[in-house]
């Protein structure tokens, strides 16, 4: 598959990421046509293929040096944590979000509530008193 490259100004880039800030995009495994053998060395580094580039191999040096920096580490961890917890936290919300869909589709479909109770318990796992707090919440 042949790797698209859009160029940008400097200008437009900090436009649309702030001051100082890019980002950089790499199809490490595009076909771009000939290409020189040291201008292989990088994406071939970025797959995991070892090299004897001297760039890849300073890269390598940095590399290694900012895992081993603690506070690199903390920064990480706490990201890290952040990030799984807004993810659990959208899981929460798009299983409430279906729960209430479906609530709303058995009721517009004139199920018994004792049905829809039974439906809720089943497929949230959850307990008689837990599935009638939900059934309260969707009215």
């Amino acid at each position: 598959m042949p790797s698209i490259c859009l160029e940008i100004s400097v200008k437009s880039i900090s436009f649309f990421l702030g001051e100082g800030t890019a980002k950089l995009f790499l199809n490490a495994k595009g076909d771009i046509g000939e290409i020189k053998e040291e201008q292989k060395a990088f994406p071939d580094y970025v797959t995991g293929k070892p090299s004897e580039d001297e760039y890849v191999q300073k890269l390598e040096e940095a590399a290694c040096k900012a895992k081993k920096n603690r506070k690199w580490g903390h920064e990480y961890m706490a990201l890290l944590m952040r990030d799984q917890e807004n993810i659990e936290r959208g899981r929460e919300e798009g299983r409430e979000e279906g729960l209430h869909t479906l609530i709303s589709t058995l009721r517009e479909l004139d199920i018994p509530e004792d049905v829809i109770l039974k439906k809720i318990q089943e497929k949230c796992r959850v307990t008689l008193e837990d599935a009638y707090e939900y059934l309260r919440k969707v009215l």
